[in-house]
């Protein structure tokens, strides 16, 4: 149902203001500014952003940066807004991101990716879910619960919104929170407003992520005629077999809180298909290995480097074993993003009860799911809370069934995609009633301890 003009009463006008912030912020095609033809529409949507949160009493500021990398060197503009109740004597901060991952063809869509219309009970747009959704939701709910948080007087919030985490994140998030950290800032707790379960809202919050090395093999060989294969090397067959070797290792260093690691091939490049008859000179391959806080970006490099030089028994007498030694790895160990885990204390509880409050469910603490701009929070306020809570990564259901192209379109990074707009309106209700929780004078932040290198491991 799309929002009214007027709302009937002030629970609707909160509803209006949730839908109709989402709706602005998705309509600005804020794709990551690699390119500098990117960086206006990202600069518009920090100034959507930031009328909004002005409107509700927060003190603005904007800070831009760029350099600080070899290759990502693009201007990003970040967004820091503040609110500031009575004795402030906790301090919660909310980190967001308007950038988005380009919406790819857009003939395949069922419409403008950036529409931001509302049809069949979901708010349509590349990066509703993604995550504008949710910091229109985290905005319009400190706005709800002004005059409670003014009662109270206990707590500071902040808004950290960066234009800059779809790709590299070299001049969003980390920079703004050392930004912070100079000047004296010391939350104690983090509400990261990423997708946070899968297909119903409220049913997962992070508490953690594993980390993400991404990297390339490059094999040299000798082109030539197919029908003489002897004659001539051909480079897909020794990528094949580390692919295959790789992708079959057995990881068993999972918990309760996190998956096991894995290896995983996203991409390949050799041959041309016009040239059938044609044995490639040269083929590559770019890898990703997703992995748990027992890992390292180095002991996953040497980890590679050791399985190919001394492969599994089953492969030690493939024809192409020997060729192994043509490949040449490379790990971005430089751009690896770093797995964390937080304790759960009195935050977590205060979403899990909201999560109970509103919806009635019961929320699973966890740490699956992609990286996130958590790590940097985790890294540079590591005695702080850190919890990770948004929208459904699927787009979320309506009326309690899936569309026949449930999986395959509709939800983050996806063709169509998509918000239901009952959870963008609960989502606010979550964050009011998580804020709420943990500001109440009777609610005790969690003593920091030291933190495990590794969560407890359970094979």
């Amino acid at each position: 149902m799309p929002p009214r003009d007027l709302p009937a009463s002030k629970t609707e006008a909160a509803e209006d203001v949730t839908i109709k912030l989402a709706q602005a912020l998705v309509r600005v095609p804020s794709v990551t500014p690699l390119d500098k033809k990117d960086y206006s529409a990202a600069r518009q949507s920090i100034d959507v952003a930031a009328e909004a949160a002005k409107e509700t009493g927060a003190t603005i500021t904007r800070l831009e940066f760029e350099g600080g990398h070899p290759k990502w060197d693009y201007k990003v503009e970040n967004l820091v807004a503040e609110w500031s109740f009575g004795t402030a004597e906790k301090h919660i901060c909310y980190i967001g991101h308007l950038d988005v991952v380009p919406p790819g063809d857009g003939k395949k869509w069922s419409g403008d990716p950036y529409s931001g219309k509302i049809e069949d009970g979901y708010l349509h747009g590349r990066g509703v879910t993604d995550m504008k959704g949710s910091v229109a939701a985290f905005i319009s709910a400190i706005g709800e619960k002004l005059d409670d948080l003014k009662a109270q007087g206990n707590v500071k919030i902040t808004v950290i919104l960066t234009t800059d985490e779809e790709w590299a994140a070299v001049n969003g998030t980390d920079k703004v929170l050392k930004w912070m950290k100079a000047r004296g800032d010391e939350p104690g707790a983090f509400i990261v407003g990423e997708p946070s379960s899968q297909d119903e809202l409220g049913s997962h919050i992070k508490i953690g992520r594993r980390g993400s090395l991404v990297g390339t093999f490059n094999v040299k060989g000798v082109q030539g005629h197919a029908a003489y294969q002897d004659l001539f090397e051909n480079p897909n067959r020794a990528l094949a077999l580390a692919i295959s070797i790789l992708g079959s290792h057995e990881w068993k260093d999972g918990n309760a809180n996190f998956p096991n690691t894995n290896f995983e091939l996203v991409a390949l490049k050799s041959g041309d298909f016009n040239a059938s008859a044609i044995i490639p000179g040269e083929a590559q391959a770019l890898w990703n290995i997703r992995f748990t806080p027992q890992q390292t970006p180095n002991s996953l490099e040497k980890w590679i480097m050791d399985t190919l030089a001394n492969p599994p028994e089953w492969a030690k007498n493939h024809p192409d074993a020997d060729a192994l030694k043509n490949i040449t790895v490379t790990a971005n160990k430089d751009t690896a993003s770093i797995p964390y885990y937080s304790e759960p204390g009195s935050l977590a509880a205060s979403a899990q009860d909201a999560v109970k409050t509103v919806l009635g469910t019961t929320t699973k603490l966890d740490g699956s799911g992609g990286t996130t701009d958590g790590r940097f929070a985790s890294k540079i306020f590591p005695d702080a809370e850190i919890i990770e809570l948004g929208l459904p990564e699927r787009g979320g259901i309506v009326n309690g069934h899936k569309d026949d192209d449930y999986l395959s379109r509709g939800g983050m990074h996806q063709v169509d995609e998509r918000a239901a707009v009952t959870d963008l309106i609960n989502l606010r209700k979550i964050f009011e009633e998580t804020v709420m929780n943990y500001d109440r004078k009777d609610s005790k932040p969690a003593k920091p301890g030291p933190k495990p290198a590794h969560p407890p491991h359970c094979g």
